[in-house]
């Protein structure tokens, strides 16, 4: 190819193609036949006769749908039978499978729709007093199961959901991580870097710890080259082998208490210094060899503060603490573990966000600064920053050291709450493991998921997103003591205070190319696992650590594994936005990636009124009006009543607890 090019596909076809008529010529002219095509079309042999079950089939569900009995099926003459004939022929199995799941994503978009509109004329108990507690989750479909259970200890307790990167898209570096890395969107490029440094008083311990660090890891990599020969893998076999078979029995059998064990052991003799985030820059400090400054400015940090509490409808009347939690997920042999982990962080864990954006909402003058951007955060109230683990439910907080002792009590509370919630988290995700029986306790279902995620030989720690279906952006009222069994993305918009669409344009922009992405992910992973997936985890082996090939040779294989997307029932994220058709028309014409989503069908949107909660949804260019049917959802007082007894996916109900109705 004598271009500066490189060549297209198109032109390497046609070189294959010439190649390949060529051999066939020269094949005929040796067997003197004929090249042209009818002379070899007619060398063929006749297809085979058809077999008439293949006809009698259709032609039996045709009647079964149609209430026809054997009586009709010998009435029709041969004109009709041979039109029956004609349409099936016609209707493809391609267009077949695209129309019956297009009436199944109908059929499911119109069981939502109809809840929301069920809840939406339901009555709920109002809480007018000051907040007991306010938590902001990750938008992510598996707290959705979270904030219910949180919900329904006692309406006094608030829930909000945003992106979980919390509107700090920083290049994070932790306390023993090499580089930075970015923890926000894919589609953000962050402009600043954050570090974890240890505090003043414990950087004599720290500078200790990293030598033992440093040491252990050498040692460890010079036992692995040495196992690889022979003299040193025959004598470390002979010295070693018995403890590490000790070891890895330990660790199969009682995986969880083996895990359990070994952090105990690291916390007491090795303990891991008290850090602090570079939130603020320094005046002294420098920029990074990237030259992206370390820290932000005060104004840099009201600016985050501000825009995310007005995003999610936080502007006013704020609990005492307040939890901005991320996520994440931990698990062992496990290759694929970012794909647990926080999207919106870019597949890494979102603790260091929600870290920092407590850190910068509890500095005496990033609040002077945001309270002249009108929004004014008490004295009384403190934020705490906080990882969930999705894999075993554990909650990590940050910084408690600087609680005031004002507020021990209000966070002890706060605790016990989120206590309870993981427990009920656990219970509600035990079901769907096959090797959980139903009927677990709370305690008994933690330590199950625990136990899991601590196994080296668990292909299924969690199964991540596999729930996916739905998208809501509104106030939290529309949906609060609905069970939407961990299936739908949370998104807080209070539209009641977002004049000029800006706040939805923000969160569309941000939830948008999130959820779509995680969606169409799951969507094509699942339709053929094969070719979109990377088939089962058990043959994987991990290669130049960019990927994964099945056993000892293979391409290296792309999308998501067999065990991540069993549940998984593929269809477009159901996109519901409390918000007027001509706003979301609006932010469309403004974001073009929000507008190749929607405009090439890769999700479906439905517009919800604000004022009168009248839907439309958005087919072939524009909104079409939808009347929901009424329906009386099932109802029960809380939410294991409805997913206890069942391991399959489930409709909509309403529960009285999270209504704040008493039982």
């Amino acid at each position: 190819h004598v271009a500066d090019a490189p060549p297209a596909l198109a032109e390497f076809l046609a070189v294959r193609l010439l190649f390949e008529r060529r051999i066939v010529a020269r094949t005929c002219a040796g067997l003197g036949v004929a090249s042209t095509w009818d002379a070899l079309r007619a060398r063929l042999p006749p297809p085979p006769v058809r077999p008439r079950v293949l006809d009698a089939v259709p032609l039996w569900w045709i009647a079964r749908a149609s209430a026809w009995t054997a009586a009709d099926v010998l009435a029709q003459d041969d004109q009709a039978l041979a039109a029956i004939w004609r349409e099936c022929s016609a209707f493809r199995p391609l267009q077949r499978r695209r129309c019956l799941h297009d009436a199944f994503e109908r059929s499911y978009r119109r069981s939502i729709l109809d809840a929301l509109a069920a809840r939406r004329s339901t009555p709920a108990a109002a809480w007018s007093e000051r907040p007991l507690a306010q938590f902001v989750f990750c938008i992510d479909e598996r707290e959705e199961s979270m904030r219910r259970a949180i919900e329904e200890l006692h309406p006094g307790y608030v829930t909000f959901g945003v992106a979980g990167f919390f509107g700090v898209a920083i290049d994070y570096q932790g306390l023993y991580d090499r580089t930075p890395a970015a923890h926000c969107p894919v589609v953000v490029t962050p402009a600043h870097q954050v570090h974890e440094r240890p505090v003043p008083g414990h950087l004599d311990w720290h500078a200790a710890r990293d030598r033992l660090r440093r040491t252990w890891h050498h040692w460890e990599r010079r036992a692995t080259f040495g196992s690889r020969t022979l003299s040193g893998g025959a004598s470390m076999s002979f010295l070693l082998g018995p403890a590490s078979s000790m070891r890895t029995l330990a660790h199969v059998l009682a995986p969880r208490s083996f895990i359990s064990l070994g952090n105990r052991l690291t916390a007491s003799l090795a303990p891991r210094p008290k850090t602090r985030l570079s939130t603020v820059r320094a005046a002294h400090v420098e920029d990074s060899d990237s030259g992206k400054p370390v820290g932000f400015s005060t104004t840099e940090c009201a600016d985050r503060v501000a825009t995310v509490l007005r995003t999610i409808g936080l502007a006013g009347n704020f609990a005492r603490v307040i939890v901005f939690i991320g996520h994440g997920s931990s698990s062992l042999n496990n290759p694929h573990e970012s794909a647990h982990d926080c999207g919106a962080c870019g597949g890494r864990r979102g603790g260091a966000n929600a870290r920092l954006f407590a850190d910068m909402a509890n500095r005496d003058e990033v609040r002077d600064a945001v309270r002249q951007r009108g929004i004014t955060i008490p004295s009384d109230v403190w934020f705490v920053g906080a990882l969930h683990d999705t894999a075993d439910d554990s909650i990590t907080y940050y910084d408690l050291e600087a609680l005031p002792e004002s507020h021990r009590q209000a966070f002890e509370d706060v605790h016990q709450v989120l206590e309870r919630a993981r427990r009920d988290n656990a219970l509600e995700r035990s079901r769907r493991f096959d090797d959980a029986p139903l009927g677990l306790s709370p305690d008994e279902a933690l330590r199950h998921v625990e136990a899991r995620s601590a196994h080296l030989a668990q292909p299924r720690p969690e199964y991540g997103h596999c729930t996916n279906t739905i998208c809501i952006v509104g106030r939290r009222d529309a949906t609060r003591g609905l069970h939407l069994d961990r299936r739908a993305f949370l998104v807080s918009y209070d539209p009641t205070t977002d004049v000029d669409d800006a706040i939805l344009e923000r969160i569309l922009a941000a939830v948008g190319p999130v959820g779509a992405g995680i969606s169409l992910e799951y969507y094509f992973s699942s339709v053929d696992n094969e070719t979109f997936g990377c088939g089962t985890k058990l043959p994987h082996n991990v290669t130049a650590l960019i990927g994964v090939m099945n056993g000892h040779q293979s391409d290296l294989r792309t999308g998501l594994p067999l065990q991540m997307v069993e549940l998984h029932e593929p269809m477009r994220l159901l996109v519901v936005v409390e918000a007027t058709e001509a706003a979301l028309l609006g932010v469309a014409g403004r974001q073009p990636e929000i507008a190749e989503l929607v405009g090439n069908a890769w999700v479906q949107l439905v517009s919800v009124d604000p004022q009168t909660g009248a839907m439309a949804v958005f087919e072939r260019g524009r909104f079409v009006p939808y009347v929901p049917d009424p329906v009386a959802l099932p109802v029960v007082d809380r939410s294991t009543d409805w997913h206890g007894r069942s391991r399959n996916h489930l409709g909509p109900a309403l529960v009285r607890r999270g209504l704040g109705l008493d039982a």
